[in-house]
């Protein structure tokens, strides 16, 4: 089971590619609602299945008490099955202590760090509420992090404003330290001919960077390739996630149901509350709205890897269609794939294990490779005999 629980709407920062906007709810997560979110969870979760559990926001940490209180009620509600608990959390890092750090990782709790880069590259779209620049605060607090051996990963959001520091931005977190960067792509925003370009270039130089030195470290990853590896490697159908589903969902700070985060709080996506029932009925009616009878991306060669063709609510948000692609998301995520192509490829020749697990897992479940992943084989033992 995955669910997001959102501690509170609120936040403190007020970025610009935000698709939540500029207004957040002022809303916080009572122990009360969250006693009953838990119950709702377990109750819902299928028998020995893990609970994904991402906290969230607005900002998480401005709601810490009941950050705290969520793993209080685990550990004397749920003790039984609090193996399957899986907890993770996302912060823009102002509000870490060391009070705090210690207790996410005492707590095993996954740390993600929202950070686009260096000062420049975060002061472009990451505003504080107050106005005041809070770089240093989070840079201070990180390297609390770092200097203690705290395992975390931070989350850069690509933009068309930033898109040309991107290689800059990954190095300089590397050379800080940082092992885990996850890289998501602003595909809300218009991308002109010439950011779309750039941002072929920059995934050019990290794909130079990745093969020459991050895959040396066994400990790093970057998300654009490291979580591609296993589109390619295994046969299989693209599908939507199971937003809108007791086994995917959102769940705000009052306790509301919503499929998506890309859909939290809109009234038409409102799937009830833990307070009334989950509607799931209500979700499907309102999900055959919003598709056409035909996918876009049905045909599409590179729908098994591609976002258009599993997230349906990003379609949603940019088309008004979960089944209905964007131009944009079309573009960026092509580029993507001839990157990751050429890199798997590489990674291949070089029977590198970060693809190589992957096949040999394959072959010992008796799964059945993808037609992508058998060409670059070919291709690759077909040069063999060449040379």
């Amino acid at each position: 089971m995955e669910c997001t629980l959102y501690l509170t709407d609120d936040c403190n920062l007020r970025c610009k590619y935000c698709y939540e906007g500029d207004r957040k709810n002022k809303s916080y997560m009572t122990e009360s609602t969250l006693e009953k979110c838990l119950a709702f969870i377990v109750e819902n979760n299928m028998p020995n299945d893990n609970i994904d559990l991402l906290l969230l926001g607005g900002e998480p940490l401005m709601n810490k008490q009941i950050l705290f209180k969520v793993v209080d009620i685990i550990n004397q509600k749920y003790m039984k099955i609090k193996e399957l608990f899986q907890l993770q959390i996302t912060t823009n890092g102002i509000l870490l202590d060391p009070k705090t750090v210690s207790f996410l990782v005492e707590n095993q709790v996954m740390t993600s760090i929202s950070i686009d880069g260096d000062r420049e590259t975060h002061n472009l779209n990451r505003h504080s509420v107050n106005g005041k620049d809070v770089y240093d605060i989070i840079m201070k607090n990180m390297f609390y992090m770092l200097e203690n051996n705290v395992d975390f990963a931070v989350r850069m959001t690509v933009t068309t404003n930033n898109v040309h520091l991107l290689y800059k931005n990954v190095l300089y977190f590397y050379d800080m330290g940082v092992k885990k960067i996850n890289i998501g792509l602003d595909q809300m925003s218009k991308w002109s001919e010439e950011q779309i370009n750039e941002y072929d270039q920059q995934l050019t130089q990290l794909d130079e960077f990745y093969l020459n030195t991050l895959i040396k470290n066994d400990d790093c990853i970057l998300n654009l390739y490291d979580y591609k590896i296993s589109t390619f490697v295994y046969k299989r159908m693209p599908s939507y996630c199971s937003a809108g589903s007791t086994n995917h969902l959102i769940i705000n700070s009052k306790g509301e149901f919503f499929p998506c985060g890309f859909v939290s709080n809109q009234k038409p996506w409102n799937m009830g509350s833990v307070t009334t029932q989950f509607d799931r009925k209500k979700f499907i009616s309102t999900a055959r709205c919003n598709v056409k009878k035909c996918s876009s991306c049905k045909q599409c060669d590179i729908a098994f890897t591609c976002s258009g063709a599993k997230c349906g609510f990003l379609n949603y948000k940019m088309t008004g269609f979960l089944n209905q692609h964007h131009e944009n998301i079309c573009r960026l995520q092509r580029i993507l794939y001839n990157h990751n192509y050429k890199v798997i490829k590489e990674l291949y020749q070089n029977y590198n294990k970060r693809v190589m697990n992957f096949i040999e897992l394959a072959f010992s479940h008796k799964t059945p490779l993808s037609t992508y992943m058998l060409d670059i084989m070919r291709s690759v033992e077909q040069e063999r005999e060449v040379i």
